[in-house]
């Protein structure tokens, strides 16, 4: 190994107790730290599966990839009948809107739903900083 190559609790001569140790407790922060950022996004959202739908719409629209039911469907293995029916609980509920751009019809977030995730996002700041601030990152 290359003096200059990152080392990890893998390499040299870590015994198996404090490495199993480590493991643990870094998967237990991980896991913490993912219900957290579930907690935050079903409180935003709703239920998983809506939630997912509108993370999968806004980051769509993050990357200039738009979406329509169709394509929804194929991005998420949903059935396009559940999905029509989930769509439109969220337009109702004001987390998306629908765009028609020639004869296709697109969804898009909400403003409302944009405020929502910057919010999430120094919520989740915070969450990450008191689990670093307990000494346990």
């Amino acid at each position: 190994m290359d003096k200059d190559e990152p080392r990890t609790i893998y390499d040299g001569d870590t015994p198996e107790s404090v490495r199993a140790a480590l493991r643990q407790d870094v998967q237990e922060q991980i896991i913490e730290c993912l219900n957290r950022f579930y907690s935050l996004e079903k409180d935003m959202w709703g239920k998983p599966v809506e939630a997912l739908i509108v993370r999968t719409v806004v980051q769509g629209r993050l990357q200039d990839r738009l979406y329509d039911l169709s394509a929804l469907s194929d991005v998420l293995d949903l059935p396009i009948g559940t999905l029509h029916r989930k769509v439109a609980d969220l337009v109702e509920a004001g987390y998306l809107k629908r765009e028609k751009r020639g004869k296709s019809v697109y969804l898009a977030p909400s403003e409302d739903t944009c405020g929502a995730l910057d919010q999430s996002f120094e919520d989740m700041v915070g969450a990450l900083r008191r689990l670093y601030e307990r000494g346990r990152l």
